[in-house]
């Protein structure tokens, strides 16, 4: 869980890296071909200056490309991960989704998302929920512009030499196409509701978390928390699948020596309001 919850992030720390200047790694001589896409190559959301983004993509057409990545820097490369970027052009108050529709075997543990392209030059990541598998990213209603579709694989692998680093994924294994389509807005919470409410320390309630459409493909996280874990927080998952309304989560409370209000909050990842709620837990 904490692996996926670290890469629902990983869109908008992309969109932050853009900023940062690496140094550029010396030039090797590699057998690694990068011949499956014309675009080779760009790598701009890890390397230096602004974004190169030399594909395009149409609302309701799909676009194909390849991740080309060792685990030290190709030559022409500024960072060992290969990270696409695929520019498209919003219109005022239209939501976007972008679904990973063909990945080659290569690519197991591949995430798509957007990013804003900045006048300056510079990235933000865009407001979107993204999907808990990664092959799909929903965006909230967006303003008029120019945006990419980022595209990416997290996965990394063991070499003989004992390092752990970015998986190394050339040719045909890296190959992939991304569809992009207007749609509605993903779902976001509508309330939050725990029974019974009070509760006697020590037993059990529910949270009830109702969202405001189903969930999309590839579901989504909607964390819990609690102000005081110690009397009462949250014991089941936090994983929402595609399709659902509602999730409900088991919540364990403690003992206590005097009746004690314990706040939870609750919000769709990447998404929408955090709202709260106050559970009374009695002596």
């Amino acid at each position: 869980m904490n692996r996926r919850l670290a890469q629902h992030s990983a869109v908008a720390a992309l969109g932050v890296l853009t900023a940062l200047t690496f140094a550029a790694a010396p030039a090797r001589a590699a057998e690694i071909t990068c011949a499956p896409d014309p675009h080779e190559i760009d790598d701009p959301a890890l390397g230096v200056g602004d974004p190169v983004v030399t594909a395009s993509i149409a609302v309701g057409g799909t676009a194909s490309r390849a991740i080309c990545q060792t685990r030290d820097p190709l030559p022409g490369k500024h960072a060992p991960q290969d990270v696409d970027y695929i520019g498209f052009t919003a219109t005022q108050g239209q939501a976007y989704t972008v679904d990973l529709v063909a990945a080659g075997s290569g690519l197991t543990d591949p995430f798509v998302g957007f990013l804003k392209l900045n006048d300056d030059g510079s990235t933000t990541s865009a407001v979107q929920s993204s999907a808990y598998d990664g092959r799909h990213s929903t965006t909230v209603p967006l303003d008029a512009g120019r945006y990419a579709i980022l595209v990416a694989d997290g996965s990394q692998e063991g070499y003989p030499d004992h390092v752990l680093g970015t998986k190394t994924i050339q040719g045909e294994a890296g190959t992939y196409t991304v569809k992009l389509s207007a749609s509605a807005p993903p779902p976001v919470l509508k309330s939050v509701k725990i029974t019974p409410n009070p509760v006697k320390g020590g037993d059990s309630a529910t949270a009830t978390l109702t969202f405001t459409g189903p969930i999309l493909p590839g579901g989504t996280t909607a964390p819990l928390s609690s102000s005081n874990a110690f009397v009462a927080g949250g014991a089941g998952s936090l994983f929402a699948p595609e399709g659902a309304t509602t999730l409900r989560i088991p919540i364990r409370t403690g003992r206590v020596s005097q009746d004690t209000p314990v706040t939870f909050s609750a919000w769709v990842t990447g998404v929408g309001p955090t709202l709260s709620t106050q559970l009374t837990v009695r002596r």
